[in-house]
């Protein structure tokens, strides 16, 4: 009878599993898990601030708010899929809220109270993308239990870090730094006023007598213009003052209109 003996590189050894579907987070799995969270506070801060501060419900913003929460939480599960999961989420309602004309009229126009929101909104959102596809990647390109970055991951992520600090000073030094308007002129020499989507961009603006007043619309949302003043208490007073050109439910929602003329000086209130 024959016997053989093994050798030591020919020893039985422990099978080692391919992948492993639960794993830990990693550096950046948990730096998803906070831009995310982050995107998601700057949304439940808009919806508020519009409730509170303008008077207007928005259920969008509600509804991406509720939405991007519980992505959180399925993003802070140690599975491998969820950082590209979240980060899909991320660059949809992302996508969608940047392209609404509203939006795209306040990051062009940095004094909009909502500005430094959307900057900062933006930038979580920025970084829950990129990290959540680099943590995806970390975990599904390894081998073993060492699962590694690709080679240009470094230099992108430095690059995701120098345009998030950018956003960061770009919202800082316009909250510090008001952006103030001066009452403008037409091309053939008449006064101007712009509206931006809630408002007048000057409270004042004088028109020489017998001139008209050339009203512009810088945004997409739709104008109707009445005499007339909002009270303190968000009270329409509508009255239309003597020497004043009658205005009713004037539309404006693209382009300028001209109204007047001012035939007799005095104050009058649009």
């Amino acid at each position: 009878m024959e016997t053989t003996e093994k050798h030591p590189e020919q020893a039985d050894l422990p099978s080692q599993p391919r992948s492993k579907e639960r794993r830990t987070r990693g550096s950046l799995g948990t730096l998803t898990l906070l831009a995310l969270l982050g995107y998601t506070l700057m949304h439940f801060v808009a919806f508020f601030r519009a409730l509170l501060v303008d008077g207007i419900f928005v259920p969008p913003i509600l509804v991406f708010a509720i939405l991007l929460l519980v992505v959180s939480g399925i993003v802070a599960l140690p599975w491998r899929w969820t950082p590209m999961f979240g980060a899909c989420v991320t660059l949809l309602t992302l996508t969608f809220t940047l392209i609404q004309p509203h939006n795209t009229y306040v990051l062009t126009h940095p004094a909009q109270p909502e500005f430094m929101l959307l900057v900062l909104a933006s930038a979580f959102g920025l970084v829950a993308i990129v990290a959540g596809v680099g943590a995806t990647m970390r975990n599904y390109r390894g081998t073993g239990h060492e699962p590694r970055l690709p080679r240009f991951s470094g230099m992108s992520l430095s690059g995701l870090a120098g345009i998030v600090v950018g956003m960061f000073l770009v919202s800082l030094i316009v909250a510090a730094v008001p952006q103030a308007s001066a009452v403008s002129t037409s091309s053939n020499g008449k006064p101007a006023v712009h509206m931006t989507a809630d408002n007048f961009v000057q409270n004042v603006v004088l028109v020489p007598k017998g001139l008209k007043l050339l009203i512009v619309n810088d945004s997409t949302v739709e104008h109707l213009l009445q005499n007339g003043a909002w009270g303190a208490s968000g009270t329409l007073h509508s009255l239309v003052e003597p020497g004043a050109p009658s205005l009713h439910n004037v539309e404006i929602t693209n382009g300028s209109r001209e109204i007047g003329p001012f035939p007799t000086a005095g104050v009058y209130h649009i």
